[in-house]
């Protein structure tokens, strides 16, 4: 039997013990709830980002058809690079390699690079980038229609030696006051297409 003391002090410390189990379980539903949300429209940017560089027709789920793969050699990064697959009735239309990584002036860039089954460029879009305002930066999408012209490209229409910016004797423009950005997504894009030749059947397993 509680003293007198004990119930006392019961009833003061019961209403705050109550209240902070009702504020710790609205707070654990408050994060699922954010959690949730915010893996929602990371996987929405992704699939927007996915789409970019896919636009041929498919039919399954890219998420969840998605394989990582390493390969430092030809895709620059000793870090998983994810491999979306798109398939047409379960037959193989293209995929999606990200984050391929390039070389820029000021670091790391990342690229989503699109692929068609055949192995032409069906899209190239920058994810990720810390190139300077108004030079690197040209390589972005939103910056320029730079990055657009490596669409359709491929190993097979594009001879070896003009994988590279005009100055240098290659196919594809440079940005004004900026050679090194460009040539590092060139670069990238041109190990992608080979790292695909070379394991195209094991991707789409």
């Amino acid at each position: 039997m509680m003293s007198r003391q004990q119930r006392k002090l019961f009833h003061v410390l019961a209403p705050i013990l109550i209240i902070s189990a009702i504020c710790a379980l609205l707070l654990g539903i408050t994060n699922q709830f954010t959690s949730e949300r915010i893996e929602d429209n990371r996987q929405q940017a992704t699939l927007r980002l996915i789409n970019d560089v896919m636009p041929l027709t498919y039919t399954n789920d890219l998420l969840n058809d998605r394989i990582d793969v390493t390969d430092a050699r030809y895709l620059c990064t000793e870090s998983a690079v994810s491999v979306f697959r798109a398939r047409q009735e379960q037959n193989p239309v293209g995929l999606v390699l990200m984050p391929v990584v390039a070389k820029g002036y000021n670091g790391r860039i990342e690229l989503a690079i699109g692929i068609s089954y055949q192995g032409e460029i069906t899209g190239v879009r920058v994810n990720a980038h810390r190139e300077t305002e108004g030079l690197g930066d040209g390589i972005h999408q939103e910056k320029s229609d730079w990055i657009l012209g490596f669409t359709d490209r491929s190993l097979a229409n594009t001879a070896i030696d003009t994988w590279a910016v005009q100055s240098d004797g290659g196919d594809f423009d440079q940005l004004s006051g900026a050679t090194i950005s460009p040539r590092g997504v060139i670069n990238a894009v041109k190990n992608a297409l080979d790292y695909y030749e070379i394991n195209k059947q094991s991707l789409y397993q």
